[in-house]
């Protein structure tokens, strides 16, 4: 967890799975930095230390064998201390938390600024939903694991496509979501 503890890393990953969604296979260090703001051999610093971490990998060279690709070494992954850890352990644990729900809120608020300036059919296919359910924790358990198999059936569709590379006349569009289920306090 701690690799990923820096805002730069957090962009490596956010851009790197969205590049994986859409369909390519990785990118370069120049190319990752321009997103992040930094310099390129700033951002190879960042890209050995998740790759030591195992977060990243390198992938398969694009023909220019001097150019290094990087790509996800993994789907997806979850941020949880273990039940003895130390108290170093927590707080990174909330830190991360802290900073992937700032990454998603940065999203949805650069989503938010160009909002009213896509089609009508891009709205009606977002939604932003907040509520509150009156469940045992029995029921809160089959509700996650419910959305969980409804977001793997969609997360297969989406790998497929991705697998087949970009496609931009597949009517495909990349979302984020973001998915809450915690008890009221």
């Amino acid at each position: 967890m701690k690799a990923l503890a820096h805002p730069a890393r957090m962009a490596v990953f956010d851009f790197l799975g969205t590049r994986r969604v859409e369909g390519f296979d990785g990118a370069t260090a120049t190319e990752i930095a321009e997103v992040a703001g930094m310099t390129p051999s700033a951002m190879s610093y960042h890209l050995r230390t998740l790759a030591k971490a195992g977060f990243i990998e390198e992938a398969p060279s694009r023909g220019d064998a001097r150019e290094r690709v990087w790509r996800l070494a993994l789907d997806s992954f979850s941020i949880s201390a273990e039940d003895d850890a130390s108290p170093a352990d927590r707080v990174v644990e909330r830190t991360m938390g802290q900073m992937f729900t700032d990454r998603q809120e940065q999203n949805y608020e650069r989503w938010l600024d160009r909002r009213l300036d896509a089609s009508r059919e891009m709205r009606d296919a977002t939604v932003a939903s907040q509520g509150r359910l009156r469940l045992t924790l029995e029921e809160a358990k089959e509700y996650i694991q419910r959305f969980h198999d409804l977001e793997g059936e969609y997360a297969e569709r989406s790998r497929k496509r991705s697998e087949k590379g970009p496609d931009p006349d597949d009517g495909t569009v990349v979302f984020n979501y973001l998915f809450r289920v915690f008890p009221q306090s």
